[in-house]
């Protein structure tokens, strides 16, 4: 609802650095995303990653350890934003997609003992840790290509259930002007037989 917020709690260890990450994608098109906010907050309750104003959908990764808090927030401002400028025709519930992984931060595993010797250990080492760090990378850009997949899943199903309720509306807008027609067709059937009856009448007892 507008001017609430609902917040998940997300458990990491607090021994390990752990990689959050996530996506979100706010799925009425029909409404301003100004009042949405995505927030995540770590485990000092400080502010990690918010989403940038007006956005509707996008994603996030960083390291932290401890609890953190990933919050929904509509109508609390952005900073430097006026939520009263919000028109009142805005300040609805809305339906917001989001994924939230944990994951442990990567490590290079150990090298072999002949390259520790070689004098060109530290670059592969580095080639290693730049190899790890792409493959992260291209793990996460794919699971925020399936999150959006999913999230374009969910708004087709809320359009489809906006069209049908569309549809029935525009249906019993129909019959119902359809039994108005009818209605006073007949009442006006009814009244012409009533006024040709009351004229014969009056012609025979004249």
């Amino acid at each position: 609802p507008y001017g609430s917020e609902e917040c998940l709690t997300i458990i990491v260890p607090p021994d390990v650095p752990h990689i959050i990450s996530g996506s979100f994608d706010i799925l009425d098109t029909k409404y301003s995303t100004d009042p949405v906010r995505i927030a995540l907050y770590n485990t000092g309750e400080k502010l990690a990653w918010e989403s940038p104003e007006g956005a509707s959908e996008g994603f996030f990764s960083t390291k932290g350890q401890g609890k953190h808090w990933l919050c929904l927030e509509n109508g609390f401002p952005h900073p430097g934003s006026d939520m009263d400028k919000i028109p009142t025709r805005q300040r609805v519930t809305r339906t917001i997609g989001f994924a939230v992984r944990v994951k442990k931060v990567p490590t290079v595993p150990g090298l072999p003992e002949e390259l520790v010797n070689d004098g060109n250990a530290p670059n592969v080492a580095g080639t290693a840790a730049r190899l790890t760090e792409l493959t992260q990378h291209l793990n996460e850009n794919f699971q925020v290509l399936v999150d959006h997949m999913s999230f374009m899943k969910q708004r087709e199903m809320v359009h489809r259930e906006l069209h049908e309720q569309t549809f029935t509306k525009v249906v019993w807008w129909n019959i119902l002007e359809i039994a108005t027609v009818v209605i006073v067709t007949f009442g006006q059937v009814l009244n012409v037989w009533w006024i040709l009856s009351k004229r014969n009448s009056s012609a025979r007892y004249y």
